[in-house]
């Protein structure tokens, strides 16, 4: 059998698991939705289910090698991409604490809040980032902190949606500058985390994860996540990135002046 690539794409109304051969050529595919659901009287909250959604990551895992029927053996490696700005909060022994979708907006006290008090940060850390503050990651840390102090005390770790499934997968918990930088914490320039911006409005500064590059060497599919997903221990696990840059570079939208156009439903 020849040999295969498997990529998993985590996005906001669904998570899927692709089977390529290494000419690009698609094996299978195999596709669940999932709901994120608005958090019991928190307002524009949309709260990210790891558990229940790592089962369906499972689900699409299995049956796209059943429907590519390959041996598991046969996938040199695993990547995933996600939905930016959705954010993984975990602890000291990396269990997930906390997690939100990328258009949870329970946060805009938290925003006016910088706004107000921080006059011109949002620009500085924009210049950065690239990000405002709206959807990153500041602001919802912030709320944490204001309405949920328990968890906040025990954050250890953050990443993105996409970095979850591979840290599942590897039990390596990183990040990418494509999807790290949606956090607004991060500087796109030096590609690496950017802690004085946690620190400068009061948040722990010691939660971020290493940065690995697009397509960096994880480690292996851990035992247990074998035991899981039935991928072998055999498979690399290889950073991701964000959904849509990821997208435009597999499209060849690389240089100034090309233009893509990526939807969702």
């Amino acid at each position: 059998m020849n040999k295969c690539l498997m990529a998993i794409d985590a996005g906001t109304g669904s998570v899927r698991a692709v089977i390529f051969d290494t000419k690009a050529n698609q094996l299978a595919v195999s596709q669940r939705e999932w709901t994120h659901l608005e958090e019991e009287n928190v307002p524009n909250s949309m709260n990210f289910d790891s558990k229940n959604n790592w089962s369906l990551v499972v689900t699409c895992i299995k049956e796209a090698i059943q429907k590519a029927n390959i041996n598991p053996d046969d996938i040199l490696g695993v990547s995933a991409t996600s939905m930016r700005e959705g954010i993984v909060l975990y602890d000291a022994d990396g269990k997930e604490l906390w997690a939100v979708a990328n258009v949870d907006a329970r946060a805009s006290n938290e925003v006016k809040y910088l706004k107000e008090n921080f006059a011109g940060l949002e620009e500085e850390f924009y210049a950065d980032s690239g990000q405002t503050f709206a959807l990153g990651a500041l602001p919802r840390l912030l709320w944490l902190k204001n309405n949920r102090p328990e968890i906040y005390k025990k954050v250890a770790h953050i990443s993105m949606i996409g970095d979850w499934i591979l840290a599942r997968l590897s039990g390596v918990i990183a990040s990418d500058p494509s999807n790290g930088g949606t956090t607004g914490i991060f500087s796109l320039k030096k590609r690496d985390w950017m802690p004085q911006m946690a620190k400068k409005v009061g948040i722990n500064d010691r939660i971020f994860p290493k940065v690995l590059e697009v397509g960096s060497f994880m480690g292996f599919v851990t035992q247990k996540a074998s035991a899981e997903t039935a991928l072998s221990t055999s498979t690399k696990v290889i950073m991701g990135g964000g959904d849509v840059q990821l997208g435009a570079a597999g499209l060849g939208v690389v240089e100034a002046g090309q233009v893509a156009i990526l939807g969702g439903s």
